[in-house]
């Protein structure tokens, strides 16, 4: 199994990364490729005159700041796209207010273009303002957007915010979402966009919009960024002396320092893995780098988010450890000694353990926990140990009911089988062990509440059908007639 990874840049380029993850052992191969750039800037000094840009927001009249809404609003974009938009997130704020006072006014600004109007909704949206979907209504098919005016770059930005439906009756972005990608691939296969960038980016878009993770996302728009292709700042505006070259700088010196955090924390997850002895286990999978690789896409705030994403990895690795012992890894009587442990959780010497592999996964599920539980004790003010170990009870039961069923040859309904299946999935406990680290303070009555208990089953619930269903054509293709006929070609 191999996952792409990125690398830190070398010199003036952006380099990349691959990983090959063999059964033992973590060997890394690299193959690298490069986007040279020229800046007239320092990063420092491009943070500055940014956040001065923003800053003149403040001082200027209602008219001009009106005026410089649709700019304004391509600048966030680019920013976020490029995954800068941390380092500006009150300034983007501010902005986002503004337009959402102008939205609800209907201001003529708002509809000055069609990207606008778009981008302004998405935009909106995706920070939780309430935005109506049936304010696009006039784009909702090709004959409501001008011929003469129809581009690409305008397109993009309504197949962009179609995707952002929260409703389940949202026919108008249903409808735009449509002809959008109609139109789009049309573009594509006829070869009717020159400029190569804009090319590749309606690719990328088509591929698999909602999949794409932000880090990876940065990656590629490293590729893939031109501001030109923002039809709002074609005409003169505040940021028309800031190039793509130094937007590019910013965001290749942030990437390069995430980068180099994510690697340390990956070595801080190697040596951890082999000094809980999980390496030695002869059964299992080898998760430790997509378990980490989930937990960066999930948790991707590099500078503060470390802690976070370390709880998310090894409470993943775990998980599918114990996971696989129960499935085929341990004996009945094995898996019931572990059940048995963890409702005790009491540490023992090595003579009290059913067999070597007992010992050493619940040892490090024991000294993992108490570590974490410690860790998060300090973040959240208080301990949160015996909520975490009550969870690691559940994650247990689930296994140990779904090991009796299937030894005993018992039959479930659907009902009977999501009863558990949701817990066993384990969604529950890797968030929100992680979520103890992300440097907001949760309290019991939060945790323990009908709605952090609904969002936990609702989450797994989708997690587990998304498994089962994955798991299942995996299965009918391998032991299908299809796999035959296919292999005797």
């Amino acid at each position: 199994m191999s996952l792409a990874f990125v690398t830190s840049f070398s010199g003036n380029s952006v380099g990349s990364l691959r990983n090959t993850f063999p059964r033992h052992g973590f060997p890394v191969t690299a193959n690298k490729s490069s986007l040279t750039f020229r800046c007239s800037l320092t990063t420092t000094e491009l943070r500055k005159k940014l956040k001065e840009k923003f800053k003149e927001e403040d001082n200027d009249s209602r008219e001009t700041a009106i005026v410089h809404i649709p700019s304004n609003l391509c600048v966030i974009d680019t920013l976020q796209r490029l995954g800068l938009n941390r380092y500006f997130q009150s300034e983007i704020d501010t902005i986002l207010e503004s337009t959402y006072m102008l939205w609800q006014q209907k201001h003529k600004i708002m509809f000055s273009n069609v990207a606008t109007h778009a981008m302004a909704f998405r935009l909106l949206r995706v920070k939780g303002y309430e935005v109506s979907s049936e304010e696009l209504a006039p784009y909702d098919n090709q004959d409501g957007v001008s011929q003469q005016t129809i581009d690409v770059a305008m397109v993009i930005e309504l197949y962009r915010a179609a995707h952002e439906r929260i409703y389940e009756e949202e026919t108008t972005l249903e409808n735009i979402l449509a002809w959008t990608t109609t139109f789009l691939n049309h573009q594509l296969h006829s070869n009717s966009i020159p400029d190569k960038k804009l090319h590749k980016l309606v690719e990328f878009y088509m591929n698999n919009y909602h999949g794409i993770p932000i880090r990876l996302g940065v990656r590629r728009n490293l590729d893939l960024y031109d501001m030109s292709h923002y039809q709002a700042l074609r005409l003169k505006n505040r940021f028309s002396n800031i190039c793509n070259e130094d937007f590019i700088a910013l965001a290749m010196q942030d990437f390069t320092i995430c980068q180099a955090q994510y690697h340390k924390e990956l070595q801080q997850l190697q040596r951890w893995y082999a000094d809980c002895r999980l390496d030695t286990l002869k059964f299992g999978r080898q998760v430790v780098f997509i378990s980490y690789f989930l937990a960066s896409l999930v948790i991707d705030d590099c500078a503060t988010s470390a802690h976070a994403r370390l709880a998310f990895t090894k409470t993943t690795v775990l998980v599918t450890l114990i996971d696989d012992f129960f499935d085929y890894g341990g004996s009945r009587k094995e898996c019931y000694h572990i059940h048995e442990l963890v409702n005790e959780w009491k540490g023992k010497a090595s003579a009290e353990y059913e067999s070597k592999e007992v010992e050493i996964l619940f040892t490090a599920l024991y000294n993992t926990v108490n570590e974490l539980a410690v860790m998060a004790g300090v973040e959240q003010g208080r301990s949160v140990k015996e909520f975490i170990i009550g969870m690691w009870v559940e994650v247990l039961s689930s296994f140990k009911v779904e090991l009796d069923t299937w030894s005993d040859g018992s039959q479930q309904s659907f009902d009977e089988y999501m009863s558990t299946s949701w817990l066993s999935i384990s969604g529950k406990i890797v968030i929100l062990v992680a979520l103890q680290f992300i440097g907001v303070k949760l309290s019991d009555e939060m945790l323990m509440s009908e709605e952090c208990s609904d969002l936990s089953r609702h989450v797994s619930i989708i997690i587990r059908l998304i498994n089962d269903v994955c798991s299942f054509e995996v299965s009918f293709f391998l032991f299908s007639p299809l796999k035959y006929l296919i292999n005797s070609k």
